[in-house]
């Protein structure tokens, strides 16, 4: 894993994931940091 990251995202919500793959897309390397679900509460328990 790499040690510096160009974004971090908290929290996968709606946003998190297409979020990250839009960063991925534009070569920017990026951390997710997520406390349970990955996909937050609405789409897990909701």
């Amino acid at each position: 894993m790499p040690d510096k990251f160009d974004a971090i995202i908290i929290g996968t919500g709606q946003a998190g994931p297409s979020l990250a793959g839009r960063f991925d897309q534009e070569g920017l390397k990026t951390a997710i940091i997520e406390r349970k679900d990955v996909g937050g509460t609405c789409v897990n328990t909701g």
